[in-house]
Protein backbone atom coordinates (compact mmCIF):
# COMPACT_ATOMS: atom_id res chain seq x y z
CA UNK A 1 0.00 0.00 0.00
CA UNK A 2 1.31 3.81 -0.68
CA UNK A 3 2.21 5.47 2.02
CA UNK A 4 0.46 8.84 1.12
CA UNK A 5 -3.00 9.93 0.04
CA UNK A 6 -4.04 9.50 -3.24
CA UNK A 7 -4.76 12.70 -5.06
CA UNK A 8 -7.94 14.65 -4.62
CA UNK A 9 -9.55 16.75 -7.60
CA UNK A 10 -11.40 18.89 -6.24
CA UNK A 11 -11.09 21.72 -9.45
CA UNK A 12 -14.49 23.14 -8.43
CA UNK A 13 -13.91 24.25 -5.31
CA UNK A 14 -11.76 26.78 -6.79
CA UNK A 15 -13.77 27.75 -9.75
CA UNK A 16 -16.99 29.30 -7.78
CA UNK A 17 -20.30 29.40 -9.68
CA UNK A 18 -21.83 26.47 -10.85
CA UNK A 19 -18.82 24.06 -10.35
CA UNK A 20 -18.34 24.64 -6.76
CA UNK A 21 -22.00 24.15 -5.94
CA UNK A 22 -22.30 21.13 -7.86
CA UNK A 23 -18.83 19.74 -5.67
CA UNK A 24 -20.82 21.30 -2.64
CA UNK A 25 -23.78 19.28 -3.12
CA UNK A 26 -21.87 15.96 -3.86
CA UNK A 27 -19.72 16.21 -0.53
CA UNK A 28 -22.69 16.92 1.66
CA UNK A 29 -24.50 14.06 0.18
CA UNK A 30 -20.85 12.43 0.36
CA UNK A 31 -21.49 12.74 4.85
CA UNK A 32 -25.00 12.00 4.47
CA UNK A 33 -24.59 8.85 2.90
CA UNK A 34 -21.71 7.62 5.56
CA UNK A 35 -23.76 8.73 8.71
CA UNK A 36 -26.55 6.60 6.64
CA UNK A 37 -24.70 3.82 5.36
CA UNK A 38 -21.03 4.11 6.51
CA UNK A 39 -18.37 3.33 4.20
CA UNK A 40 -18.55 -0.07 2.98
CA UNK A 41 -21.98 0.19 1.85
CA UNK A 42 -20.85 3.50 -0.14
CA UNK A 43 -22.34 3.82 -3.47
CA UNK A 44 -22.27 6.72 -6.17
CA UNK A 45 -25.33 6.10 -7.42
CA UNK A 46 -27.15 6.93 -3.95
CA UNK A 47 -24.99 10.07 -3.76
CA UNK A 48 -25.42 11.41 -7.42
CA UNK A 49 -28.70 10.80 -6.71
CA UNK A 50 -29.00 12.61 -3.30
CA UNK A 51 -26.88 15.52 -4.67
CA UNK A 52 -29.12 15.70 -8.17
CA UNK A 53 -26.09 14.98 -10.63
CA UNK A 54 -25.42 12.48 -12.74
CA UNK A 55 -22.94 9.68 -11.24
CA UNK A 56 -20.18 10.58 -14.17
CA UNK A 57 -20.28 14.11 -12.73
CA UNK A 58 -18.77 12.52 -9.37
CA UNK A 59 -16.15 9.74 -11.09
CA UNK A 60 -14.72 12.70 -13.08
CA UNK A 61 -13.94 14.74 -10.56
CA UNK A 62 -13.33 11.65 -7.58
CA UNK A 63 -12.40 8.50 -9.63
CA UNK A 64 -12.39 6.27 -6.07
CA UNK A 65 -14.72 5.97 -3.48
CA UNK A 66 -11.67 7.05 -1.23
CA UNK A 67 -10.60 10.05 -2.65
CA UNK A 68 -14.20 11.03 -2.46
CA UNK A 69 -14.52 10.32 0.92
CA UNK A 70 -11.35 11.83 1.77
CA UNK A 71 -12.92 15.48 -0.01
CA UNK A 72 -16.16 14.94 1.88
CA UNK A 73 -14.08 14.53 5.22
CA UNK A 74 -11.82 17.73 4.74
CA UNK A 75 -14.73 19.48 3.25
CA UNK A 76 -17.00 18.28 6.25
CA UNK A 77 -14.34 19.31 9.36
CA UNK A 78 -13.58 22.57 7.59
CA UNK A 79 -16.75 23.61 7.76
CA UNK A 80 -18.01 22.55 11.15
CA UNK A 81 -14.84 22.41 13.34
CA UNK A 82 -14.19 25.48 15.58
CA UNK A 83 -11.09 27.37 15.85
CA UNK A 84 -8.93 26.41 18.26
CA UNK A 85 -10.10 27.31 21.97
CA UNK A 86 -7.34 29.35 24.13
CA UNK A 87 -9.51 30.16 26.97
CA UNK A 88 -6.74 31.21 29.25
CA UNK A 89 -6.05 28.08 30.77
CA UNK A 90 -4.99 24.15 30.22
CA UNK A 91 -8.73 22.80 32.34
CA UNK A 92 -11.20 25.31 30.17
CA UNK A 93 -9.25 24.45 26.62
CA UNK A 94 -9.55 20.71 27.21
CA UNK A 95 -13.33 21.36 28.48
CA UNK A 96 -13.94 23.40 25.19
CA UNK A 97 -12.75 20.27 23.14
CA UNK A 98 -14.65 17.91 25.27
CA UNK A 99 -17.64 19.79 24.83
CA UNK A 100 -16.94 20.33 20.53
CA UNK A 101 -17.05 16.41 20.47
CA UNK A 102 -20.52 16.62 21.91
CA UNK A 103 -21.82 18.85 20.04
CA UNK A 104 -20.30 16.36 16.96
CA UNK A 105 -22.03 13.10 18.25
CA UNK A 106 -25.51 15.10 18.19
CA UNK A 107 -25.37 15.91 14.13
CA UNK A 108 -25.44 13.57 12.03
CA UNK A 109 -23.18 14.59 9.41
CA UNK A 110 -20.56 15.20 12.48
CA UNK A 111 -21.37 11.37 13.34
CA UNK A 112 -20.95 10.18 9.85
CA UNK A 113 -17.26 11.82 9.76
CA UNK A 114 -16.58 9.90 13.42
CA UNK A 115 -18.10 6.75 11.92
CA UNK A 116 -15.12 6.91 9.24
CA UNK A 117 -12.41 7.92 11.23
CA UNK A 118 -12.63 5.64 14.36
CA UNK A 119 -15.17 2.85 13.30
CA UNK A 120 -13.85 2.10 10.09
CA UNK A 121 -10.51 2.74 9.59
CA UNK A 122 -9.95 -0.63 9.12
CA UNK A 123 -11.01 -0.27 5.48
CA UNK A 124 -7.77 -0.87 3.45
CA UNK A 125 -8.68 1.75 0.58
CA UNK A 126 -9.63 4.13 3.37
CA UNK A 127 -6.84 3.55 5.51
CA UNK A 128 -4.25 6.15 4.60
CA UNK A 129 -6.82 8.81 4.28
CA UNK A 130 -7.79 8.25 8.14
CA UNK A 131 -4.45 7.94 9.47
CA UNK A 132 -3.41 11.56 7.95
CA UNK A 133 -6.81 12.82 8.72
CA UNK A 134 -7.01 11.77 12.54
CA UNK A 135 -3.18 13.14 12.93
CA UNK A 136 -4.24 16.49 11.82
CA UNK A 137 -6.91 16.19 14.52
CA UNK A 138 -4.79 14.80 17.27
CA UNK A 139 -2.21 17.82 16.46
CA UNK A 140 -4.96 20.47 16.77
CA UNK A 141 -5.33 18.73 20.51
CA UNK A 142 -1.90 19.01 20.99
CA UNK A 143 -1.18 22.63 20.85
CA UNK A 144 -3.98 22.78 23.25
CA UNK A 145 -1.69 20.74 25.73
CA UNK A 146 1.66 22.06 24.67
CA UNK A 147 0.32 25.84 25.50
CA UNK A 148 -0.58 24.20 28.91
CA UNK A 149 3.02 22.79 29.33
CA UNK A 150 4.31 26.11 28.42
CA UNK A 151 2.28 28.21 31.08
CA UNK A 152 3.71 25.71 33.61
CA UNK A 153 0.01 24.26 33.81
CA UNK A 154 2.12 20.81 33.38
CA UNK A 155 5.15 19.01 34.41
CA UNK A 156 7.78 19.60 31.11
CA UNK A 157 8.35 15.92 31.29
CA UNK A 158 4.45 15.50 30.40
CA UNK A 159 3.35 12.77 28.01
CA UNK A 160 0.97 15.29 25.80
CA UNK A 161 -0.16 12.15 23.79
CA UNK A 162 -1.14 10.30 26.97
CA UNK A 163 -2.85 13.06 28.57
CA UNK A 164 -4.95 13.21 25.74
CA UNK A 165 -6.09 9.75 25.35
CA UNK A 166 -7.06 9.52 28.81
CA UNK A 167 -9.04 12.48 28.40
CA UNK A 168 -11.30 11.49 25.38
CA UNK A 169 -11.11 7.64 26.03
CA UNK A 170 -13.94 8.06 28.47
CA UNK A 171 -15.86 9.90 26.50
CA UNK A 172 -15.58 8.02 23.18
CA UNK A 173 -16.69 5.45 25.28
CA UNK A 174 -19.85 6.75 26.83
CA UNK A 175 -21.22 8.30 23.10
CA UNK A 176 -19.49 5.37 20.82
CA UNK A 177 -19.30 2.32 22.80
CA UNK A 178 -22.29 2.51 25.22
CA UNK A 179 -24.64 4.82 23.79
CA UNK A 180 -24.75 6.77 27.35
CA UNK A 181 -25.20 10.14 28.22
CA UNK A 182 -23.11 12.94 29.00
CA UNK A 183 -23.25 16.16 30.90
CA UNK A 184 -20.69 18.11 31.73
CA UNK A 185 -20.36 16.90 35.29
CA UNK A 186 -18.72 14.06 33.88
CA UNK A 187 -16.53 15.81 31.58
CA UNK A 188 -15.44 18.28 34.14
CA UNK A 189 -14.67 15.29 36.63
CA UNK A 190 -12.89 13.65 33.74
CA UNK A 191 -10.47 16.71 33.11
CA UNK A 192 -9.91 16.82 36.56
CA UNK A 193 -9.24 13.25 37.43
CA UNK A 194 -6.46 13.20 34.25
CA UNK A 195 -4.58 16.61 35.11
CA UNK A 196 -4.57 15.40 39.00
CA UNK A 197 -3.10 12.03 38.29
CA UNK A 198 -0.93 13.48 34.93
CA UNK A 199 0.95 16.09 37.59
CA UNK A 200 1.30 13.38 39.95
CA UNK A 201 3.18 10.84 37.92
CA UNK A 202 5.51 13.55 36.22
CA UNK A 203 5.72 16.04 38.89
Amino acid sequence: MSNSSPPRRTEGLRTGGRAAAVVARVLRATLVELARVGYARLRVEEIAARAGVNKTTVYRRWPTHAQLVDAALREGLARTTPPVPDTGSLRGDLLALLREQVESARSPLRRGIVRVLHAERAEADLEVVVRAIREERRARRLEVVRRGVERGELPPATDTRLLLDLVFAPLFARLYTWGEPVDDRFLEDTVDVVLAGIRARYA
